[in-house]
């Protein structure tokens, strides 16, 4: 997967918009900056499209990883995912193993972690940082 690829998601509310230009993007911010709410839009979007009641746009096909559920394990969801940008919320400790940070290396996908924590194991570039406030 190459190239950069945009989204806007809005409603009468909210505006986000942002670029993804590597392989992993970081969209960082406190606690009630609106981190999980960018990510329930993007997950109702993809389940319901526009009766959601949000408005996504992007060039790209994508794939939101909130939680683990029971008897869903991250490799059996991620794995089979190509060209594809993956969102991932930040309480999810598999982004924290080696194994993880392999798959992301290898897999061809976009990466954008959702997070207040640094993720040391990743290689990503400061500039593909975006903070919300």
């Amino acid at each position: 997967m190459k190239g950069k690829h945009k989204v806007v998601i809005k409603n009468n509310r909210l505006h986000y918009e942002f670029e993804i230009k590597r392989n992993i993007t970081i969209i960082k911010g406190d606690s009630a900056t609106g981190k999980t709410t960018l990510l329930r839009i993007l997950y109702e979007y993809l389940r319901m499209g526009k009766q959601s009641g949000y408005a996504v746009s992007t060039n790209v096909s994508y794939y939101v990883y909130i939680r683990d559920e029971v008897g869903r394990d991250w490799k059996d969801a991620l794995y089979p995912l190509k060209n594809t940008v993956i969102f991932i919320e930040e309480n999810n400790e598999f982004v924290f193993t080696k194994e993880f940070a392999s798959f992301v290396k290898k897999s061809g996908n976009y990466f954008v972690f959702v997070t207040r924590a640094p993720l040391k194991m990743l290689p990503y570039s400061i500039h593909e940082i975006y903070e919300i406030i």
